[in-house]
């Protein structure tokens, strides 16, 4: 990358991120705080950046955080249309339309440099969360991408790569999540009671009770076994009525602190989502000598490496089983929870950040 190329280009250009959510929004998730990470590390660097979302009731229309500018408006529907005409009246803005589901119909933008960022397809997730709607809005999905195809696209792992290349989309850069903190430089000690954690939303397309299942099947074999469920989400209260057990933990949310010392000290991360874009949530929790066991989705077959640093499964009998087998196998536990150490240490924000910076300063000169 060329410095003369960023200071030219920061002097005179703002990036305009359209993301259906912001940072304080309590939906947001992985792709919000890939968002953030990008767009704090573009601030630094000298860019105006403004990042147009939604509005929950309890935020503001305006306000900076980090230098950001955030604009809100409408709900996670209509912010779609807001934000298309707020990017309109920007003639001499960058523009990083988030896909998520559907973008910001920035393929009608004639007059802006457009960048996609797009962490996955939505696919099964249409029809779980919206049931029969699903079965039109999916299609929906696919047919919106072709109109984008042929925009300089960020996105975060092979399986989504895969997939968009499959719908025409030739001019595609992956660029993995980070972490927010250094990997530990060793394999903690962990309790010898066997001890699960799920982390993430409580909602139906991350298959938060298969997580549940899992456990009592291996409490049957090891019965001192407990598990944390760490999380907010519309499951939460369902889950909590229907599985009242002295092992069984609902933490709900949780600060980034807490949430790295319960990582640090569970033996195995549960990771039972139907689809991922990545799977941050695996190299948080490799980075504290963890290792995760995801279902054979996409996404989580980048972030796993099967065998090596946790394992790949179809359902969670098998998920259940592998951890009885290993469990009985402390050796074998070790040099797995090795392999997830030093895999983490391959990610990290700054370098995702100097490789997105890249990606932008290389596709505005073409």
């Amino acid at each position: 990358m060329d410095n003369n190329s960023i200071v030219s280009l920061t002097q005179k250009q703002t990036i305009l991120i359209l993301n259906r959510r912001c940072i304080k929004n309590s939906q947001k998730g992985g792709a919000e705080n890939y968002t953030y990470q990008m767009a704090r590390y573009l601030v630094q660097k000298g860019f105006k950046v403004k990042w147009f979302s939604s509005k929950p009731k309890n935020l503001q229309a305006k306000e900076e955080i980090n230098g950001i500018h955030f604009i809100r408006k409408g709900n996670e529907l209509t912010t779609h249309f807001w934000g298309f005409l707020y990017a309109l009246k920007k003639n001499k803005s960058i523009v990083i339309d988030e896909y998520n589901g559907v973008g910001f119909f920035t393929f009608l933008l004639k007059k802006h440099k457009v960048f996609v960022l797009i962490h996955q397809l939505y696919s099964e997730f249409w029809n779980l969360e919206l049931g029969h709607c699903g079965y039109f809005l999916r299609p929906l999905e696919k047919i919106l991408l072709q109109f984008y195809k042929k925009k300089p696209t960020v996105t975060v792992s092979q399986s989504t790569k895969r997939d968009l290349e499959k719908l025409g989309f030739n001019h595609l850069t992956v660029i993995p999540n980070g972490l927010e903190r250094e990997p530990l430089n060793y394999v903690p000690l962990k309790s010898k009671k066997l001890s699960l954690i799920y982390l993430g939303r409580l909602k139906k397309t991350k298959n938060p009770e298969d997580a549940i299942k899992v456990f009592n099947r291996v409490q049957k074999t090891f019965p001192e076994t407990k598990i944390w469920i760490v999380g907010k989400g519309p499951l939460l209260e369902k889950l909590e009525k229907k599985y009242a057990s002295r092992n069984i933990k609902f933490l709900g949310y949780v600060s980034e602190e807490k949430k790295f010392s319960l990582l640090k000290e569970a033996h195995f991360l549960l990771v039972p989502s139907i689809r991922e874009g990545w799977g941050q949530v695996v190299i948080q929790a490799n980075s504290m000598g963890t290792p995760a066991i995801g279902y054979k989705v996409p996404g989580l077959v980048d972030s796993i490496q099967h065998k090596k640093t946790g394992y790949l499964v179809n359902n969670y009998e098998e998920m259940a089983n592998i951890i009885k087998q290993i469990w009985k196998d402390p050796n074998r536990y070790i040099q797995l929870s090795q392999c997830a150490l030093n895999w983490a240490k391959n990610f990290s924000w700054s370098k995702s950040q100097r490789d997105f910076l890249n990606f932008i300063v290389k596709n505005k000169e073409n």
